[in-house]
């Protein structure tokens, strides 16, 4: 009778150092998967000018069909939904990079789901891009 509490504690034990492994792989394969929609939503541009590149933002979504919810000038985020056949919503963080960089980032839904399609956040930036270099070169 004395083993059977040993290899309870065994059993016990095994089970949690699975449960740990477990854990770490779903925390890693987590972060990967963090860090590859971090790569697909943010875009660096070369201008130090992060007030330009909110208006620029603005009006990027405006013309891309999204209604502006929210602009805040202060913290340079900019919330905006496009309504249709499926709703879509982002929101669109301006920062400061390193040396006179400004990184821009987007998350979103569409529908209830988190927006994860590359191609969707690749259009937001080509426009941005466009929209930022029509007003670098004061083109209207």
């Amino acid at each position: 009778m004395s083993w059977r509490p040993t290899l309870l504690l065994l059993g016990a034990s095994l089970w949690l150092a699975a449960c740990q492994m477990d854990s770490r792989q779903q925390v890693l394969a987590m972060s990967n998967t963090q860090a590859q929609q971090r790569a697909i939503s943010t875009r660096a541009f070369d201008t130090a000018d992060r007030r330009q590149v909110f208006r620029a933002v603005i009006s990027t979504l405006q013309d891309l069909g999204f209604v502006v919810d929210r602009a805040d000038d202060v913290l340079h985020t900019v919330s905006a939904t496009r309504f249709g056949t499926h709703v879509v919503r982002l929101t669109v963080t301006v920062r400061a990079g390193t040396g006179d960089r400004t990184l821009v980032r987007a998350s979103g839904q569409f529908n209830q789901d988190p927006l994860a399609d590359a191609t969707t956040f690749q259009r937001l930036f080509e426009a941005l891009s466009q929209a930022l270099f029509l007003q670098a070169n004061q083109i209207d």
